[in-house]
């Protein structure tokens, strides 16, 4: 898998003509240098902020010291920042008990692409990873227990008939690694023209061996044709198979559909069927994929706060997972590369809790008001499941609102729903434990832009 991926990475440079692309990060609207490709570099801009106030962690107030900067300057943009959360016992100990923690100030370094250059690089943790159809990696980040999340990279090109992208979700190299790329041939069947072949792999470099129960290799291949597309508007059939080494594996097929350019706005659409064997789900590789795997599992909160109950882990492990179908819908707008408002829908049809939704909801203007929302929920079986059940073991909420006060002051909120990770001190012997953690984040500060 490391030569793989170095071979993937040497090849970058080289393909830097050609169609947009979309991998990770690379569109999010949230971090400088991500607007459309057409733009041109990024005008030099520095945000800087400091801030102050009470702060809701596990089952206790404390207070909350947070300083950040974003800076951009023609293709490259960066943004650094931590909060720390002082009381008389000290500093929180799960982000102040490693050097690493250190690292993990580094929001993200970006190589930008233009219309010209098609290449994008990141540094950071990873956020919002996809490779292929999704079939086996799909919205996976290291960000679900945030205290533990991990400094990756990414990088991707386009080229006129190549495209290529990897990324690694810790430089150490001990974490996931992933890679995919197309090749547009030319070719046609049918209706559809210029069929490209499309191949993604993904590995997990802290699972032990390539087979057996807490190994996860996986490889997909897609065939993807045209049938209809001007620049603007496109249809795109797949036809994809795909499956986890000693593992299960699935069949699918669907269509894409995207807008690149419609007055500002960027659109995708997403529709497809996958059937499954056991020990097969759709992006296993997902939102929940660091706190819930072969060896790590979320603990059912109210059995661990009950003294006479056993303690129940949440999810199904995929060796536990019985086959089915599922169907997937997934939409996505940009609007003048400021707004994102994206949609992902999968219904799984079997005897497991195993359907996912998640939704984002993000803008900004820089210097002016910015929010983000995102929600993610794994672990339920339909829509009344997923309206009307509260929130449970398998969910993640992040809420961060700025909203400008006066000349240079600002009202920043984060709540977030996610992870935290259990220790001995928890009273929890095994390790790869993870507990729902709840935070709330009221503070106030200044903020400052300069250009």
């Amino acid at each position: 898998m490391r030569p793989l991926l170095v071979a993937v990475l040497a090849l970058l440079p080289a393909l830097a003509v050609g169609q947009p692309l979309a991998f990770g990060s690379s569109s999010d609207v949230m971090e400088l240098g991500s607007g459309p490709l057409g733009s041109g570099p990024a005008p030099t801009v520095v945000v800087g902020g400091v801030y102050g106030g009470p702060a809701y962690l596990p089952d206790t107030w404390r207070g909350a010291v947070r300083a950040d900067v974003e800076a951009a300057r023609g293709r490259f943009s960066l943004g650094v920042g931590t909060t720390v959360h002082p009381a008389a016992g000290g500093l929180y100990d799960p982000e102040a008990d490693e050097a690493y923690d250190a690292l993990r100030a580094v929001r993200y370094v970006r190589l930008n692409p233009t219309a010209t250059s098609r290449v994008y690089a990141r540094l950071g943790p990873t956020e919002r990873m996809t490779l292929g159809t999704g079939a086996l990696v799909r919205g996976y980040r290291t960000t679900t227990a945030y205290d533990e999340r991990t400094l990756g990279a990414e990088a991707a090109v386009a080229g006129r008939r190549l495209t290529a992208g990897a990324f690694v979700d810790d430089l150490r190299l001990n974490g996931v690694v992933g890679g995919e790329a197309s090749l547009v041939t030319g070719l046609r069947l049918g209706p559809a023209r210029d069929l490209a072949l499309g191949l993604a792999v993904v590995h997990d470099l802290g699972a032990p061996g390539l087979t057996g129960d807490s190994s996860l290799t996986g490889v997909e291949a897609t065939v993807r044709g045209l049938l209809f597309g001007d620049g603007v508007l496109s249809a795109a059939p797949f036809v994809t198979a795909g499956g986890y080494l000693g593992h299960g594996g699935t069949v699918g097929g669907g269509v894409d559909l995207a807008a690149e350019d419609l007055n500002g706005l960027r659109a995708r659409a997403r529709a497809a069927v996958f059937v499954s064997s056991a020990d097969f789900v759709p992006g296993y590789v997902g939102p929940f994929y660091t706190v819930s795997n072969a060896s790590d599992r979320i603990v059912v909160d109210r059995t661990f706060f009950d003294d006479d109950a056993d303690i129940e882990l949440a999810g199904t492990p995929l060796d536990s997972l019985s086959g089915g179908v599922d169907l997937v819908l997934d939409l996505g707008v940009v609007a003048f590369g400021s707004v994102e408002v994206s949609q992902h829908v999968r219904r799984h049809l079997g005897p497991d809790d195993a359907s996912a939704y998640g939704i984002r909801v993000a803008g900004r203007v820089v210097g002016g008001p910015r929010l983000a929302f995102e929600l993610q929920r794994e672990g339920f079986r339909g829509l009344i499941d997923l309206l009307f059940r509260s929130l449970g073991d398998q969910n993640a909420l992040v809420l961060d609102v700025g909203v400008p006060v006066g000349r240079a002051g600002e009202v920043f909120v984060r709540s977030r729903y996610g992870y935290r990770l259990l220790d001995a001190a928890d009273g929890v012997d095994e390790l790869g434990r993870f507990l729902v953690e709840r935070r709330f984040e009221p503070l106030v500060g200044l903020r400052v832009v300069l250009d």
